[in-house]
């Protein structure tokens, strides 16, 4: 039997003004209660300790996204991912690589498409590119509408359907997210086959196939792919699985997860990809729960997108949305509050007269032009100026 008497004079011996707040160690506790042989707190404590502990040793591991750290496994789980990261040359990964995207392209296709009987016939890559591309911008489209269908859903949510009918719908929504997960997962394995992490540890996987705690100290990161002479081709094709990452979590409804796709792109990968700014400000304001702090960095991203490809018009039509909305709500800002943001303001030459009528939309997108710079509120200078 273990004598618990000396654990517990020393918690009793703690400084009365310990800061609670100074990192993981023990917390005050209410002796009072161990007359009846309590030990929850102290056990609880225990395992927090030893999770700060955890957590202090896992600082790099935490802070890459889910679809880097899911590369891990991959070599563990597939031998033929790791065949080819062990002894598969650059050009061997590229291909099997393209082979796991173009499954993944395929089955969000399929989370787009309703159920057909019948024979179908499997398309081309290109074919399944150019449907995907269409069909993205459908979806894109579709967004607009977001607030208005669940409006109307819980309209129609009060009318009785039978009961078949909504069992169909059910079994359909469930096999469309079916297939975006399983498209996650081919787009991880393909980029995971050109950038991934691996454990180093030799004993880091248990006997009955779970994995012990991964430490920082044994983490490395394989990005020689990225570097070597297929540098072009194999960074362009992990932008790619992560940028359709982005946009199967948009789908999901998973917006967190898309900005980090994003954000893996931008930071480690392309930091010039227009379509990784454009998705990255979608998925800023998609979440029901975004504010204007959200839109405002939609709109950076968008300018910097726009700065990159001036004419790209998903770009540009967003921005100009996003500019004509924070306007809308400044101008409401200001009818609500009256006079509060006029004080503190010097008035020079007398009160103005009157309103400049709005300036019309320009046709020519020049981020150069003054009247481009005006119309989306740009003004020259440094950020924040």
């Amino acid at each position: 039997q273990i004598d618990a008497a000396p654990f517990f004079w020393g918690l009793a011996a703690m400084d009365e003004e310990e800061n609670p707040h100074d990192g993981p160690g023990l917390i005050k506790l209410d002796m009072k209660q161990f007359g009846s042989g309590s030990m929850e707190d102290p056990l609880r404590h225990a395992v927090g300790m030893r999770t700060a502990q955890d957590q202090y040793k896992m600082q790099i591991w935490n802070s890459f996204p889910p679809l880097f750290q899911n590369t891990i496994f991959h070599g563990e789980q597939d031998k033929r991912v790791q065949e080819l990261r062990q002894m598969g040359s650059v050009a061997e990964k590229l291909l099997h690589a393209k082979e796991l995207k173009d499954e993944g392209n395929q089955l969000l296709t399929a989370a787009r498409k309703p159920p057909t009987g019948g024979y179908q016939q499997e398309p081309a890559s290109q074919l399944a590119n150019d449907i995907l591309r269409v069909e993205t911008a459908i979806w894109e489209k579709e967004r607009e509408l977001k607030e208005l269908r669940q409006e109307l859903a819980g309209l129609k949510a009060q009318v009785s359907r039978p009961a078949e009918m909504v069992a169909e719908d059910d079994l359909d929504q469930d096999d469309e997210h079916k297939n975006l997960e399983e498209a996650v997962k081919r787009y991880e394995k393909a980029a995971g086959l050109l950038r991934y992490v691996e454990c180093t540890r030799p004993n880091w996987k248990n006997d009955d196939g779970s994995y012990k705690g991964i430490e920082d100290d044994f983490l490395r990161v394989d990005e020689t792919a990225l570097q070597g002479p297929e540098a072009k081709e194999a960074k362009e094709l992990v932008t790619s699985c992560y940028l359709n990452i982005a946009l199967a979590s948009q789908k999901l409804g998973k917006f967190d997860d898309m900005k980090k796709a994003c954000d893996e792109v931008l930071a480690k990968v392309n930091p010039e990809s227009v379509k990784a700014l454009y998705r990255r400000a979608q998925s800023r304001i998609g979440p029901a729960s975004a504010v204007d702090a959200d839109r405002d960095s939609a709109i950076q991203d968008l300018l910097a997108a726009a700065k990159l490809a001036p004419g790209d018009k998903e770009v540009r039509n967003l921005l100009a949305k996003l500019r004509a909305d924070k306007k809308k709500q400044e101008m409401e800002d200001k009818s609500t509050f009256g006079g509060l943001f006029q004080r503190g303001e010097v008035v020079k030459g007398g009160p103005k007269s009157g309103r400049s009528d709005p300036q019309p939309m320009p046709t020519e997108w020049d981020l150069n032009d003054p009247k481009v710079q005006e119309y989306l509120d740009i003004r020259p200078g440094p950020a924040g100026a």
